[in-house]
């Protein structure tokens, strides 16, 4: 992956973080184990997935500029 669409990755991983940890914080929320590790797998689950997919994306570009040499 190119190093310009990490930072982008980055980028939108920080700010989705904030996003959850400031909906995880609204007041009347009871803090739980359980719903710690929630906010923990709303934040994971999307941020590796669109890592994955980036890197998928990457390597199948890669395989059709070899091709084009």
């Amino acid at each position: 992956m190119r190093n310009g669409w990490k930072r982008v990755w980055l980028l939108a991983s920080i700010l989705w973080a904030v996003a959850i940890m400031a909906l995880a914080w609204m007041p009347d929320r009871g803090w739980t184990t359980q719903s710690a590790m929630f906010v923990v797998r709303l934040w994971i689950v999307p941020v590796a997935a669109v890592y994955v997919f980036g890197l998928g994306l990457n390597w199948a570009m890669r395989g059709f500029q070899a091709e084009a040499k």
